[in-house]
């Protein structure tokens, strides 16, 4: 366990923050598949609703860690790997609780994410990175949030390291087409339960918050909390 000051991160959060809004993504996440995966409970319903807020601000809290100061490159690679190790070890338990082999876990999303963060800014040659940027946007389409979800990660990284007006549209434009993508499965308000997750973040950045950082227990509570419902769906 790492206990982090009120240190500032990008675009003014604090550790404290964004160890905040992760663990509140993590929870919505975690009552949207107790609700859908194991009571059954439908798409239209409260949890998952709830649960649209968990990615966009997942990507936020990513693309914000990313950017921070030092040595930008070897960061988003080494969290890439981890993201990616995890996700691997997810896919069984996903396809348990889910009954749907069919995507990807949100966890490989976000390491395409942070290895097209990698692609950015680092010293490799331009054609290398140039067809890792498209290998990468090729297999986010297996994944949950699929192009735009990836995209969105790297779009909050570019506005948090260059600030520009043009930058932050493109981040709100894949910010709504992850809310039209939830859109097609419960309607306008799983639209508008997306979009409304950046203004909490907004909430969030005005409050004085500090959280431990439980790095490790985070990563393991997402195949764990999956394994378990697919073994309650099958003594149930």
């Amino acid at each position: 366990m790492v206990t982090p000051a009120l240190r500032t991160a990008p675009l003014g959060f604090t550790d404290g923050q964004l160890e905040t809004l992760k663990w509140l993504a993590l929870g919505s996440m975690v009552t949207d598949h107790i609700g859908r995966h194991l009571l059954g409970m439908p798409n239209e319903s409260v949890p998952f609703l709830a649960g649209r807020i968990a990615f966009p601000l997942f990507a936020l809290v990513l693309g914000l860690n990313l950017a921070r100061q030092g040595d930008r490159p070897a960061r988003s690679s080494r969290t890439a790997l981890r993201l990616a190790a995890w996700g691997l070890v997810a896919v069984l338990p996903s396809i348990w609780a889910r009954g749907d082999p069919q995507v990807v876990n949100v966890l490989v999303t976000l390491a395409l994410g942070a290895g097209l963060c990698w692609a950015v800014d680092s010293p490799a040659a331009v054609p290398l990175r140039m067809l890792a940027c498209i290998a990468m946007a090729i297999a986010s389409w297996w994944c949950e949030f699929g192009v735009g979800g990836a995209f969105l990660v790297v779009a909050v990284y570019l506005y948090a390291t260059r600030p520009d007006p043009g930058v932050a549209l493109v981040a709100l434009l894949l910010l709504f087409a992850t809310g039209l993508l939830n859109q097609r499965y419960a309607g306008g308000p799983a639209l508008w339960a997306t979009v409304v997750a950046w203004p909490i973040a907004a909430a969030v950045h005005e409050l004085p918050l500090s959280m431990p950082r439980w790095q490790l227990l985070f990563y393991a509570i997402y195949p764990l909390h999956l394994a378990a419902i697919g073994a309650l769906k099958a003594w149930g």
